[in-house]
């Protein structure tokens, strides 16, 4: 529009507004200020105060509850609900010396230092096993116990027995505080079920932080020299490569370093592939058709003057300085056979292999002692459940490995141990073994079994009836098992 005309517009309203007033007044008021409420006040109230009011509490709102739960705090709900770990002292009764204490005591210094619960773990050197023994089972007459503390399976039995030990299946599948399904699969499966007793309606009296294996050492240079490319899987070819050794010396020596305890006993059923622990995981089998295969096959090498005794030390020279060819052992001795060959002045070098088996795969004896939790109340225990499950990661068995030359028991923890397998190939060749690996009986008798056991296998070797000897060592054993129990 024009601006003249626009002028004129504005004439003409302006003369027609008094006319209007004069004949209508109550129209002009109401119809004015309904403009300007309707307009301008109702954009602003329906804009402005109305995105203030969506956007900025809204905000406020959905950052409070998104704060961080206090580290370590109570579970609330779960069968551990309640219990607080946090600003436990957990003493540990251990078994370790020299360089595996130092290097243990560096690991428990880390874990008091970076735990988020405030928890302080004491590890304590209570001597060898026995020593351990006899001390947990006065602090069960006593209640002054530990908060942590390591053992053989029998020696679980024997504290469950008096109600001396909490079941650990609480913690490890608990929804707060327990294991990941993916770390849980991570174990190898026959480390976990050896902490699980049958006869104690299944409770998990112990958990595996490392290992050891039965292992058959030889005298991997002079076994070449013989005419041998590889060391032997069968029972056969066992003896006869021992047998080239032994005429090889011809003075009695240089075949198989007969072992006579019961931890051989067991290696051998397994690879004659029996077991000495029945089905049930009650009682025991010495007389089945594994063991007396086994033990008719060393009986004969022992004949034919392929395999002998030893028995001043330990046969690690005697492998050193091609005395034997073949001995047996836990891998755990690794590096007294290394430090044996390298005193010998020779270039020989050493090897591990399974035992020999009659079964497709080797099935090899495994075992160590586990960490138990002992019954002292829910705070303490639940704190040593914590330091446990940190101490068995991959990240920490791995250090653990590299200072004791144990076997880890989770199969990821390789994974943090490259350098260390391409460092000690003799370790390496030995850990591809350990998911064949079965254990010996967790009976609260076998301690006692044991000494019976070695017993029979020397009777068996100076020519009593094999058969004879393991049925009445059976009966023996179970007779004894049912004593305990009672």
């Amino acid at each position: 529009m024009k601006v003249r005309n626009l002028f004129a517009l504005l004439v003409v309203v302006a003369l027609m507004v008094p006319l209007l007033a004069a004949c209508t007044p109550t129209e002009a008021p109401t119809e004015a200020p309904t403009e300007v409420v309707t307009e301008e006040p109702t954009e602003v109230a329906t804009e402005e105060p109305t995105e203030v009011a969506t956007e900025e509490p809204t905000e406020v709102a959905t950052e409070e509850p998104t704060t961080e739960p206090e580290p370590c705090a109570p579970a609330t709900d779960g069968p551990l609900a309640g219990i607080d770990p946090r600003g436990q002292e957990v003493v540990w009764w251990h078994n370790h010396s020299r360089s595996r204490e130092e290097g243990l005591i560096a690991m428990v210094e880390e874990f008091n230092a970076t735990n988020e619960c405030g928890i302080t773990v004491v590890p304590e050197n209570q001597g060898h096993y026995n020593d351990i023994r006899d001390k947990m089972n006065a602090g069960i007459s006593t209640g002054e116990l530990p908060g942590l503390v390591v053992g053989y399976q029998n020696d679980q039995a024997f504290y469950a027995l008096a109600n001396g030990l909490a079941d650990m299946n609480q913690f490890i599948h608990d929804p707060t505080w327990g294991l990941a399904p993916e770390d849980y699969d991570d174990f190898y499966p026959a480390f976990l079920e050896q902490g699980v007793h049958k006869a104690f309606g299944g409770q998990r009296l112990g958990f595996p932080p490392n290992r050891s294996m039965e292992m058959l050492y030889y005298n991997k240079t002079w076994l070449n020299e013989l005419g041998y490319e590889n060391p032997p899987t069968t029972p056969e070819e066992f003896k006869e490569m021992a047998c080239a050794g032994a005429a090889a010396n011809g003075d009695g020596t240089g075949g198989y370093i007969l072992r006579d305890d019961a931890s051989a006993v067991a290696a051998w059923t397994l690879a004659f592939g029996g077991n000495i622990l029945n089905e049930e995981g009650t009682g025991y089998v010495y007389n089945g058709d594994a063991t007396v295969q086994a033990m008719t096959f060393l009986k004969g090498m022992y004949d034919d003057g392929c395999a002998y005794f030893f028995t001043e030390g330990y046969p690690n020279p005697e492998l050193a300085n091609r005395h034997a060819l073949f001995s047996q052992g836990s891998s755990s001795g690794i590096p007294y056979y290394r430090s044996d060959f390298a005193d010998a002045g020779t270039d020989d070098v050493f090897a591990l292999t399974a035992i020999p088996h009659t079964t497709a795969d080797p099935v090899q004896n495994i075992y160590g002692g586990d960490i138990m939790i002992p019954a002292t109340n829910p705070e303490t225990e639940l704190a040593a459940w914590l330091f446990i499950k940190w101490f068995t990661s991959p990240e920490q068995q791995a250090q653990w490995v590299r200072i004791s030359n144990y076997f880890p028991t989770r199969a990821t923890t390789t994974d943090y141990l490259g350098d260390y397998i391409n460092e000690n190939p003799e370790w390496a060749s030995a850990l591809a073994l350990l998911p064949y690996g079965l254990y010996e009986p967790q009976l609260i008798s076998y301690q006692g079994v044991r000494d019976k056991a070695q017993q029979a296998f020397n009777e068996i070797m100076q020519g009593a009836d094999i058969q004879e000897t393991l049925d009445k060592l059976t009966e023996e054993a179970n007779a004894l098992q049912k004593e305990l129990m009672e």
